[in-house]
């Protein structure tokens, strides 16, 4: 019997561009099964390009743009471009959004071009290299990491939503949240200042909690030697001021840590930050983050997830801050300790894993439900 070859016919020209070839579909493009379609070149789309199967990648030295009338929708997406991608229209992945090398860019000063994952999209490979470098939208998640950041740095937030029908957007910014609303802060409360070095734009219309973290270009530590008065700030819409919106997880320490929001509507708020209180601020723990402090006391020795007891199957992955994964273990029960995985033989694992901040993903269950959160790594 023979094997069938994929053959994909799509009516287009290819046009020269300075840099790079342009290719301009004005048909009818599709991917059948898993065929692949490599693009060495920007993409203007102004015909159907609707994949229910299949992966497209971007590649090449240049910058890739994706430009057009008609949203591409793509089922698999791949990004190992040197200089990445810059949409000048949304796009939308059905299914795996994998992260090579190079960022996918769009204006931070409109929300009207963005990545759009659904409830069936997952991504990966998401690091300092390789991220959204402006803004992304999900729909119908009720939980989910932005892989958000900046040209150099991931910094993702997280959103944890009892809503199961509902869409977010978000970006980040590196830059100075106070010169564009106000620095002006809510009189009277326990909130002493504002943080000037970045901030999220979080939108949505159903309550959420949100997680962000903090580094070392942060700089909390020149304004509080006690990571008790870190809070998060929202720069309210209606008042027109900085306000706390109080926290229920807080881990880590002056240099790096991440630190969990109590429920409120995103769309209150135009930006999202670090603030910082007069007085201490108690938390309440909600158990999707947790302390590893391997040093024998008997606390906190390994990562332990009560939730994983539910189930008879999970798949842990453990990723560190720039997305490089350092522990995975299928039907988890208690293993990590600080060491990276015996299968991860490029880490070096005679000093166990550095200090800091890490992120997992936990897939459990038949029906392949997630649970994802962070954890810090205290030595």
């Amino acid at each position: 019997m023979r094997k069938v070859i994929l053959l994909i016919i799509f009516i287009g020209v290819v046009t020269q561009k300075s840099e790079a070839q342009n290719i301009r579909n004005f048909g009818d493009l599709r991917i059948h099964h898993s065929g692949q379609m490599g693009f060495f070149s920007s993409l203007e789309n102004d015909g159907l390009f609707n994949n229910s199967k299949g992966l497209v990648g971007f590649y090449g030295n240049y910058q890739n743009i994706i430009s057009g009338s008609i949203s591409p929708n793509f089922y698999d997406f791949e990004i190992n471009s040197d200089k990445g991608i810059f949409l000048q229209m949304p796009i939308s992945v059905s299914n795996n959004t994998n992260f090579v090398y190079g960022n996918i860019s769009t204006l931070k000063t409109d929300n009207s071009n963005f990545l759009e994952l659904i409830s069936t999209s997952f991504y990966n490979g998401e690091t300092n290299f390789s991220k959204v470098n402006g803004f992304i939208s999900i729909s119908d998640i009720p939980n989910f990491l932005f892989p958000i950041g900046d040209e150099f740095y991931l910094r993702p937030l997280g959103i944890d939503t009892q809503s199961t029908n509902t869409s977010y957007k978000s970006a980040y910014h590196f830059e100075n949240a106070t010169q564009i609303y106000s620095n002006n802060i809510q009189k009277n409360t326990n909130l002493l200042f504002v943080n000037e070095n970045e901030y999220w734009v979080l939108e949505g219309k159903s309550p959420t909690l949100i997680t962000i973290g903090w580094n070392e270009r942060s700089e909390l530590r020149n304004f509080t030697d006690d990571i008790s008065k870190i809070t998060i700030v929202g720069f309210d819409k209606e008042l027109k001021l900085w306000i706390d919106m109080s926290t229920v997880e807080r881990t880590g320490d002056l240099e790096e840590g991440f630190i969990t929001s109590k429920e409120f509507n995103p769309d209150d708020f135009s930006a999202l930050t670090f603030g910082i209180l007069k007085n201490n601020s108690p938390i309440s723990h909600k158990g999707y983050h947790y302390l590893v402090s391997p040093n024998g006391d008997g606390i906190n020795d390994f990562l332990f997830i009560p939730e994983l007891s539910d189930f008879e199957y999970n798949h842990l992955q453990i990723f560190d801050r720039n997305g490089l994964k350092v522990f995975e273990q299928e039907n988890y029960t208690n293993e990590f300790d600080g060491e990276a995985g015996s299968n991860l033989l490029a880490i070096k694992k005679k000093n166990g894993l550095p200090q800091g901040i890490y992120y997992y993903l936990i897939t459990v269950g038949d029906k392949n439900l997630t649970i994802q959160g962070f954890l810090y790594l205290d030595r």
